[in-house]
């Protein structure tokens, strides 16, 4: 959704503008060229891997232009404030994009252990230069019924009861390790007649168990906070989502932050008189055209929201 990316953030020569979960690179290299050689481009990713191809592609499609000053930061967009502190002078953006999910190119690594399609280590960490749990970990220990929760909650699985005992009778003889082991496992799950449909029985499950792996919505909560805190005066935060629990969440903080506060001296009044500090830039999500589906169908599910903090907003003489 590149083209709708561009409207909403409205990208100007000089300006500061972040891209929050770079991936590969591709809105980041537009961002680029629309500020210009007086503009400021922070690219922020929590896989460093991904970063470094982030950082190559935009050396390399820039090579020649009047590109802006360069950030790279292997952080998640939870600490956006810090960066621009520490980075950007504690200038404020004048546009944030995240684009929440998994990367294709993370997908299309069997070594990165987020598909089925291959068989790979159930890793599925973002970053696995970090401490912390691998999916197998979590699979290998974490209680049946929150394994069932996961299923459910992340992946509206409608077999979580089944596939979760599967896993705890399946760990009891020997621990799943690799990503076809799981496949496999779900797979027999499904009834047989609905393992052979247009989406294959996996795919909630891992979904599911890379959103947990990587804490995903704790981190969308306390990272869009983070990121309006981050905005200055005029500043645009644009996301895109691809998962409902993501979108809800989004949606919340979106139109918390644009409601006028309650009046908690007029008992008679709900909402004060007062102007809340932000504004929504698109009043409903933005859908990926036809088009765009149809040459890339993991855009199908794609959600883009935006909220703009107001230029006269308490606050802004920083």
């Amino acid at each position: 959704m590149l083209r709708e990316v561009l409207d909403v953030l409205s990208p100007a020569a000089g300006s500061l503008q972040v891209d929050g979960t770079v991936g590969g690179g591709g809105h980041a290299v537009e961002l680029a060229r629309h500020t210009g050689s007086t503009g400021h481009l922070v690219a922020m990713d929590r896989d460093p891997e991904m970063l470094e191809r982030a950082r190559q592609r935009l050396i390399e499609e820039l090579e020649g232009t009047d590109r802006p000053k360069m950030t790279f930061a292997a952080q998640t967009y939870e600490e956006l404030p810090a960066v621009l502190r520490e980075q950007a002078e504690d200038r404020r953006a004048d546009g944030v994009l995240l684009d929440l999910g998994v990367n294709s190119l993370q997908l299309d690594d069997p070594g990165r252990g987020f598909s089925f399609t291959r068989e790979g280590p159930l890793d599925a960490r973002f970053d696995r230069t970090a401490p912390g749990p691998t999916a197998a970990d979590l699979l290998n220990t974490a209680p049946e019924k929150e394994i069932e929760r996961w299923l459910r909650e992340y992946g509206d699985e409608r077999h979580a009861r089944r596939i979760a005992r599967a896993i705890g009778r399946r760990r009891a003889e020997t621990p799943l390790r690799t990503t076809t082991e799981l496949a496999d496992l779900v797979r027999r799950c499904y009834p047989p007649a609905h393992r052979h449909g247009r989406t294959a029985p996996a795919t909630r499950t891992f979904q599911a168990l890379r959103i947990a792996t990587n804490d995903e919505l704790g981190t969308a909560a306390r990272g869009v906070r983070a990121c309006l805190e981050a905005l200055a005066p005029g500043g645009v935060l644009a996301v895109l989502t691809f998962h409902s629990g993501e979108d809800r969440i989004v949606k919340r903080l979106f139109r918390d932050a644009s409601t006028p506060p309650e009046d908690p001296d007029n008992p008679y009044s709900v909402r004060s008189e007062v102007e809340p500090d932000f504004e929504l830039a698109v009043r409903k999500p933005l859908a990926c055209s036809p088009a765009e589906a149809e040459r890339n169908p993991r855009a199908r599910s794609a959600r883009l929201r935006a909220i703009r903090r107001r230029k006269e907003a308490p606050g802004d003489e920083r």
